[in-house]
């Protein structure tokens, strides 16, 4: 039932997209960052400051999802989906009909 990617053929090559590596930052933000903030004592607004660090970084982490998202927006990674699905579902016809 799954479908062969030999038989598919994409021409197109896509452009670089080095700014994905953005997405890196919360991963560092998070796991590699960790141990050194898990002996801060200081409490801002009554909260631990791990419990702290960690809230900014979820809103780093949506800002850091948003400007990728932006950025692949802005260089046509919508028309590159489109035209992949079109493919697929044409390959996949092709070969239920046989």
């Amino acid at each position: 039932m799954g479908y062969v990617m030999s038989q598919m053929q994409i021409t197109a090559v896509p452009a670089r997209r080095t700014y994905r590596w953005l997405l890196a930052i919360p991963f560092i933000w998070q796991a590699g960052l960790a141990p050194a903030i898990n002996d801060v004592a200081w409490t801002p607004f009554g909260l631990p400051f791990p419990m702290l660090w960690q809230m900014a970084g979820i809103v780093l982490t949506s800002a850091v999802i948003a400007l990728v998202f932006r950025l692949d927006r802005s260089r046509g990674v919508e028309d590159e989906e489109a035209a992949f699905i079109a493919a697929t579902s044409a390959a996949q016809l092709t070969e239920d009909a046989q």
